[in-house]
């Protein structure tokens, strides 16, 4: 609340900005607040390392402070307090109503229950452009602390070390791509990776980020793409990656997509990469928990234990190959092709 308050009275920019320590009595001005009101935010910013306070109410800007005025950290706040926070109160209603039913339909989650909702979380904000690019922000937002993939797992070994690779062979393809954050980092980790790069989202998400000087400097194409309504476009593709989309939704939902996806798959030579949690049976870590919450509360969708992903898996006519686990909390990769006999 003080965060998104702040960032509200343009706290963080002035901070940011300033060239020595901010009296009280100038960012009360800016808005103009009561300069009340601003103290008692200001003392909860800086109990929590937002803000540092060098004499009694001047204040000083701190890495945090720096980072509330980027785009990526004002999606998060935004998105948090106008799209999360209003459902996540609702938890405990909607599942009495239920009678504590495990949530799996993504047309009636806590969210659908919060805002009285007729359609899937995905489908409402493509509707609002403003929650739509606040949401945006977000998921870059949460990825930009991570090591991406590229950095850890054994990509050319795994992926681009094919003799039937060729310039024109669709090397990588990111379903559910967002602007692309990930492809990009990809092509400045292996800029001599041979084949072509193919940004995958709904049509909204495409019309946004279409045109990006970042994704053409990257020569990363866009395909507009309904991954439960339609059959995969790009055909015979070294790589199809998922990176936090399957987790969004049930394994009813997840069969739809793969059996989509499968007939654009070349038989020994095409891959699924999944970028997801990979759960232990036992002592699960803190975020992979609070972020199981988290997609059960936005569109009934769950994180899963290696033996839920090799179930789903298996189910759906692909074989695991390996479970690429990284240190730390519990992301992974789960690399999979066509099983013999699907």
């Amino acid at each position: 609340m003080a965060v998104k308050t702040a960032h509200d009275m343009n706290v963080f920019p002035v901070l940011s900005q300033a060239t020595g320590p901010v009296p009280l009595a100038q960012l009360a001005a800016v808005k103009p607040a009561d300069p009340l009101l601003v103290e008692r935010i200001m003392r909860v910013l800086v109990a929590n390392g937002f803000v540092e306070e060098p004499a009694p109410s001047e204040y000083l800007p701190t890495a945090l402070s720096r980072e509330m005025t980027e785009r990526t950290s004002i999606g998060v706040v935004g998105s948090l307090f106008h799209e999360f926070l209003p459902s996540v109160q609702k938890v405990p209603e909607y599942l009495q109503s239920t009678n504590y039913r495990n949530p799996d339909d993504p047309m009636w989650a806590p969210l659908q229950y919060t805002h009285d909702l007729k359609t899937d979380g995905f489908t409402w904000l493509c509707q609002d452009p403003e929650a739509l690019t606040r949401f945006n922000s977000f998921m870059e937002g949460q990825r930009a602390d991570r090591p991406h993939w590229g950095d850890w797992f054994p990509v050319r070994e795994q992926l681009l070390d094919h003799p039937d690779i060729t310039a024109e062979t669709p090397l990588l393809v990111d379903l559910g791509a967002g602007r692309g954050h990930d492809l990009i980092g990809f092509r400045k980790r292996f800029p001599d990776a041979p084949g072509k790069l193919v940004l995958e989202d709904l049509s909204s998400v495409i019309d946004e980020v279409r045109g990006a000087q970042d994704l053409e400097a990257a020569s990363i194409d866009t395909v507009a793409h309904d991954f439960f309504a339609e059959v995969q476009p790009v055909q015979g593709a070294r790589a199809y990656y998922f990176k936090n989309v399957l987790h969004d939704w049930s394994d009813e939902k997840a069969t739809i997509i793969f059996n989509h996806l499968k007939p654009a798959m070349k038989r020994g030579f095409s891959k699924v990469i999944m970028e997801e949690y990979i759960l232990p049976d036992q002592n699960a870590r803190s975020l992979p928990c609070m972020t199981d919450i988290a997609v059960m509360v936005f569109c009934s969708g769950l994180e899963r234990t290696r033996q839920r992903w090799s179930n789903l898996l298996t189910s759906v006519g692909l074989r695991v190959l390996k479970f690429w686990v990284r240190e730390g909390d519990g992301l992974g990769i789960i690399e999979a092709e066509l099983a013999e006999s699907s």
